[in-house]
């Protein structure tokens, strides 16, 4: 068989198992590395896998502030600061009812979760991960010290702070109950996030081609 018929016919048979590894789901267990392409707040951000593909991440056992709480834009601005552009290691530990890994995160072997919560710009979410002794030991060093959000007399735990917004039926918190559309968002991001925590279901309508993504057209937007 000539040379060039013998490339073409490796490569054909090459294909499908590099497009298959390229779509491999990410699992609960699964540890992967890859480059932050964007951090959307403190504990949720997408990267983009070295095997290909993007994966959006939850921090797991960590609550940053909301954007709109005290302290919101500090965590965003950290986690940009700490992983934007950069190469991490993720380990998956569940997955997400919305698809999201929620996993640990390192920087050149540094946990990002324990970094947030050192410097008071994040909480340990003990509903979530209870067994995590070193989160629970930095938060109570950071509390003691008064770094970041403990600087205030009494800070609102995100999950509180959530509760309350979607108590409300006028406020004009990202998270209020109104009837909102595209419209009342200035990104998708912040869409996407209160799509997520309005489900199951899309009862404002946000999510057009029923593909999970809310206001696509705006900016941020996959």
């Amino acid at each position: 068989m000539p040379v060039r018929y013998l490339f073409a016919a490796l490569l054909l048979f090459a294909a499908p198992s590099t497009f298959a590894q390229q779509d491999t789901p990410v699992e609960p267990g699964q540890t992967f590395t890859g480059k932050v392409v964007d951090v959307t707040d403190g504990d949720t951000f997408d990267v983009r896998r070295s095997i290909g593909g993007a994966v959006t991440i939850r921090l797991h056992g960590v609550d940053a502030p909301e954007s709109a709480q005290s302290y919101g834009t500090a965590a965003t601005r950290a986690a940009r600061q700490y992983v934007g552009g950069k190469s991490v290691r993720a380990a998956v530990e569940e997955i997400g009812r919305y698809g999201r890994a929620v996993a640990r995160v390192e920087v050149q072997g540094t946990d990002l979760g324990a970094m947030l919560i050192r410097r008071g710009l994040a909480w340990h979410y003990r509903q979530y991960a209870p067994g995590e002794t070193e989160y629970a030991r930095l938060q109570r060093q950071a509390r003691n010290a008064g770094r970041g959000l403990w600087s205030q007399p009494s800070p609102v735990p995100p999950w509180t702070w959530r509760d309350r917004q979607s108590d409300s039926s006028s406020g004009p918190g990202e998270t209020s109950t109104r009837d909102r559309d595209c419209s009342d968002f200035d990104t998708q991001p912040e869409a996407q996030r209160f799509f997520e925590r309005h489900g199951p279901g899309d009862p404002h309508g946000l999510d057009g081609n029923s593909d999970g993504e809310a206001c696509e057209s705006l900016p941020g937007g996959p």
